[in-house]
């Protein structure tokens, strides 16, 4: 949870208002639903306890969370009890985005999500896909076999042991939402990039990918927590400057295309140019300052 978390929760319930689709779950995905409230529930009630509580007696419980004014009674696994479906009710109040994957004949399901700040995907397009079919528009990894490694690891996650990785990609202006839904709204601002406005309105997008297995359903939790940072600022930073520019223009002209920022690949490599004196970079991404 970060300063920007009431903002947040307003811009998924308009975003909701507006496309209620982006919330979606398969009838035999409820009960992972609980599993997810109960995960977020008592993560934020034990990581922040000055904002949220949790009191539980039995299937009873009461959740408070302070900041956005919500006092709620409601019996464990009753949805009757509750304003709205359990995964919906509580992932309107969790930053960041949230798919739930069913396990089942050797593979993983999107049949479950609440999806309100991706990277040009849509849940209504891949609800009910497996793992394969989802990532069929990744290039080259398919063939070099990533997919089915990433795979076998997931499977095997372990309830209590979760994991995290990273992905990135690039967004013009502080979008949250760049969905293909919305396309009309933010593809455009794309060719409203120009080399006196980039450091600007060119940003870096960074997501924050966790995986964690739920207890009762035996799905998988994949929570997606997108962070923003424009070029002006991320260039304060001369490692980072330095190596982003190598990264973009060493960049598979496939894998530029699929991210998204084709079109003003050859401007941004230019303008990090300037930044990238050629000194070598140290591991790891923390700044050499």
């Amino acid at each position: 949870m970060d300063e920007h978390y009431i903002s947040e929760m307003r811009d998924r319930a308009i975003t909701l208002a507006e496309d209620p689709l982006r919330c979606q779950s398969l009838p035999h995905m409820e009960l992972a639903g609980w599993d997810v409230l109960e995960l977020i529930m008592v993560s934020k009630s034990e990581d922040y306890p000055d904002l949220f509580e949790l009191h539980r007696d039995g299937n009873n419980w009461h959740w408070i969370n302070k900041p956005s004014g919500i006092d709620q009674k409601f019996t464990f696994l009753d949805p009757t009890t509750l304003p709205c479906g359990p995964l919906e009710y509580i992932t309107r109040q969790a930053q960041g985005d949230f798919a739930v994957l069913d396990q089942r004949e050797g593979n993983l399901w999107m049949d479950a999500g609440m999806i309100t700040s991706q990277a040009d995907w849509s849940l209504d397009f891949d609800i009910g896909m497996n793992f394969f079919e989802w990532h069929a528009p990744v290039p080259k990894a398919a063939e070099m076999g990533i997919f089915q490694r990433a795979l076998k690891f997931l499977l095997n996650i372990q309830q209590g042991d979760p994991s995290r990785r990273l992905n990135w990609t690039m967004t013009v202006n502080p979008r949250l939402d760049t969905s293909p839904e919305n396309y009309h709204k933010w593809g455009p601002e794309k060719r409203t990039v120009t080399p006196e406005n980039l450091g600007q309105k060119q940003y870096l997008r960074v997501e924050l990918q966790t995986f964690f297995r739920l207890p009762r359903s035996n799905g998988l939790l994949f929570p997606i927590r997108c962070y923003l940072i424009r070029l002006d600022d991320l260039v304060t930073v001369p490692k980072w400057g330095r190596r982003f520019h190598r990264v973009l223009r060493d960049l598979p002209d496939e894998l530029a295309e699929y991210k998204g920022f084709a079109v003003n690949r050859p401007m941004i490599v230019e303008w990090l140019s300037k930044y990238d004196d050629g000194a070598p970079t140290s591991p790891g991404t923390a700044p050499d300052v």
